[in-house]
């Protein structure tokens, strides 16, 4: 399965509907801080969740996709600025093999006791290493590609290799 993961572009319009373009998945995934109404247009094809600085409360604070292992939330009520061990132990509950987050800017993989957590980074404000971006899994290979704001591959990660 081919999942597009984007977060944190904080009011800014046409990045995400462009990487929904350029990259859509078969799941598509939105992290919260997007500013956007729950049905603003640029969100209608992602799953969503609520970002600490998202005001409708239409948006979950949290998410589950059965088929494809994935666990989901923007971060800030599993305080991943300090670690995911938290997050790592709530994907665990839905026996989830991936867990996805934003909040922190910073694009990241890692494999946090056997759960793959994954950051695709801010779309509009990377507060990391890499440049803004956004990322794709691809579960069948277990790779992770981030992207940034061109569409252009900057980091892949094989997360059979963590």
């Amino acid at each position: 399965m081919r999942i597009l993961i984007v977060s944190d572009n904080h009011g800014e319009k046409g990045v995400v509907y462009e990487a929904y373009g350029r990259n859509a998945g078969d799941l598509n995934i939105h992290l919260g801080d997007s500013e956007f109404n729950y049905d603003d247009t640029e969100m209608v094809h992602f799953e969503r969740v609520r970002g600490n600085v998202d005001t409708d409360s239409r948006y979950p604070i949290e998410g589950h996709h059965e088929t494809s292992g994935v666990f989901y939330t923007h971060g800030h009520y599993y305080d991943v600025k300090k670690g995911r061990e938290v997050l790592a132990d709530r994907a665990r509950e839905y026996d989830a093999t991936y867990a996805f987050y934003g909040h922190s800017h910073v694009a990241k993989a890692e494999d946090v006791g056997g759960v793959f957590c994954i950051n695709p980074g801010s779309i509009s404000n990377s507060k990391g290493e890499l440049v803004e971006s956004y990322a794709v899994l691809d579960t069948s290979s277990n790779v992770v590609t981030f992207l940034d704001r061109e569409h252009e591959v900057i980091k892949e990660v094989d997360l059979d290799t963590l």
